[in-house]
């Protein structure tokens, strides 16, 4: 089902199309793709907290960065208000854009179990494997997006059987004002009880 989308759109500040999403689950190829086919300006948010001194140190435990919000916020908010035009914002934390700037956020999302697979196969340690998958079972950046920007501006994309070429093109649909799913429309926990396939998380 097709999302009627806040149409607050037509606000001129409102540029910003916020793709984020727990990490394997395709954003940063996604958006540069679309970056690329239409001249789009990209905000990837990993390389602006490096350059404006939004990285706060490491967390050895959990083999992370540890952000510093305020200043990516800040800097976020200097070069939008000077941004023309469409501008995609990239990353794992993309709460942290301003929401006055925003226009959709569009969250991408993958079945728990492939993304598991994934994040293994990428070298990801045990531990953060299980993290962002349990991140991902219980939907948390579709929540930081919902508290950041409110259900209207919201959307949900299941990327788990596409391609990347797929999941560009329904993004792209998206930033036209079309496609995308209602949030709450993916609940992995459900799609996984109803399979028999919980347990195989869980282990």
């Amino acid at each position: 089902m097709a999302v009627k989308l806040d149409r607050g759109f037509c606000i001129t500040n409102r540029n910003v199309v916020v793709i984020t999403g727990t990490p394997g689950v395709g954003k940063s190829t996604v958006a540069r793709k679309i970056a690329d086919r239409t001249g789009f300006r990209l905000i990837q948010l990993n390389l602006l907290a490096e350059e404006v001194g939004g990285i706060g140190g490491a967390d050895p435990e959990r083999e992370t960065q540890i952000i510093k919000p305020g200043v990516i916020r800040r800097a976020l908010r200097k070069i939008l208000k000077k941004s023309e035009g469409t501008v995609i914002v990239e990353g794992h934390y993309g709460e942290l854009v301003p929401s006055e700037f925003v226009r959709v956020a569009v969250v991408l999302r993958t079945d728990p179990l492939k993304l598991r697979e994934r994040l293994r196969s990428r070298g990801y340690p045990e531990a953060k494997v299980k993290e962002n998958v349990e991140a991902e079972l219980l939907d948390c950046c579709l929540i930081d997006a919902l508290e950041a920007f409110g259900e209207a501006r919201v959307v949900e994309v299941d990327t788990t059987e596409l391609e990347t070429e797929g999941v560009v093109r329904e993004v792209e649909g998206i930033v036209r004002g079309k496609g995308g799913k209602p949030p709450g429309s993916i609940n992995w926990i459900a799609k996984l009880e109803s399979e028999g396939k919980i347990k195989d998380l869980l282990r």
